[in-house]
């Protein structure tokens, strides 16, 4: 598990686990999640956070607060992604290091 931090003036805190399942793809757990912004949240993973570089978009957070699962697709390397940047209005306002 590892922790969100908050970016660019916002406050963002909880944890992130991940869940590889082969053939599938796996499962994001955010777990006590938190933040001040309310509509329009976004995941991405990135490599070292920077958005310039490849990403992969995850869609839409179902919820800005609590603990929920989202999916990515199968085939996904995760040993290329290290960072998972939560966006709004395309201001990343959060992210966690993938462990």
């Amino acid at each position: 598990m590892s922790m969100f931090t908050g970016l660019n003036d916002h406050t963002t805190t909880g944890t992130l686990g991940i869940a590889v399942i082969a053939g599938v793809g796996g499962t994001i757990t955010f777990q006590n999640f938190q933040t001040d912004v309310t509509d329009g949240l976004q995941a991405y993973l990135t490599i070292n956070g920077d958005m310039a570089k490849r990403t992969i978009d995850l869609g839409p957070l179902p919820q800005n607060s609590g603990t929920f699962n989202i999916t990515f697709p199968d085939g996904t390397d995760m040993s290329l992604f290290n960072t998972l940047i939560v966006e709004a209005a395309e201001t990343p306002i959060g992210k966690a290091r993938i462990a």
